[in-house]
């Protein structure tokens, strides 16, 4: 029998801004980044699994993974969603508390420590797979495996504008598609930063990230 706190709980929220210092704690870490991208991923209804499925999903021990659930549970970043009995045993299944996730004006400055360890984080899990994908591929085909665009330019304000614009579309595009079971798996990092004139500090502005 599956019982679910949903009549009790309105469900994950849309957005939502990260304001604690636990929370971006709990994502500076590879395999919490990994168990809440795997617990953010789809467009519609986000995902409910056990410690037992995300650890086959990952590829890591269960025993790896309770650790570092309970310390995103923990954050609020993760949710019990549902319980049942397996076995004689009562097993927790989890679901992310939010569809996405936003960074107020100001707060990754304010923390550079624990911003600087997202970033690895992220950094180092994209890097571990493009590595990954290069080793596995057998140069066959007509899709390479990785695809890499990267420049330094000058630009206007407004057309500076239009390009973070369009990368925006690009990643809601992504976000939105319907995940097909024939399809292929992908990984996505999109980036773009301005670069501070000499001696000056970075614009104050709000960052959007999604686990991913």
């Amino acid at each position: 029998m599956t019982s679910s706190p949903a009549d009790r709980d309105p469900g994950p929220q849309q957005v939502r801004t990260v304001a604690d210092v636990a929370m971006i704690k709990a994502m500076a870490d590879p395999t919490r980044l990994a168990i809440l991208t795997a617990l953010m991923q789809g467009a519609g209804e986000l995902p409910v699994m056990s410690v037992k499925e995300l650890a086959e999903q990952l590829g890591e021990p269960q025993t790896k993974l309770y650790r570092h659930v309970r310390q995103l549970e923990a954050a609020g970043l993760i949710r019990v969603a549902a319980t049942r009995m397996v076995s004689g045993i009562l097993e927790q299944r989890y679901q992310a508390a939010q569809h996405d996730l936003t960074f107020g004006p100001g707060f990754l400055r304010e923390h550079p420590d624990e911003t600087r360890s997202v970033a690895t984080a992220i950094f180092d899990r994209f890097r571990d797979g493009v590595l990954g994908a290069l080793a596995s591929s057998s140069g066959a085909g007509d899709d390479p495996p990785t695809v890499f665009l990267a420049g330094d330019a000058r630009l206007s304000k407004a057309r500076a504008a239009e390009i973070r614009a369009r990368l925006k579309e690009l990643t809601s595009y992504v976000e939105a598609s319907d995940d097909d079971p024939d399809g292929v798996e992908v990984n996505l990092l999109v980036g773009m930063y301005t670069v501070p004139a000499a001696g000056q500090a970075g614009q104050d502005g709000g960052t959007s990230s999604q686990a991913g």
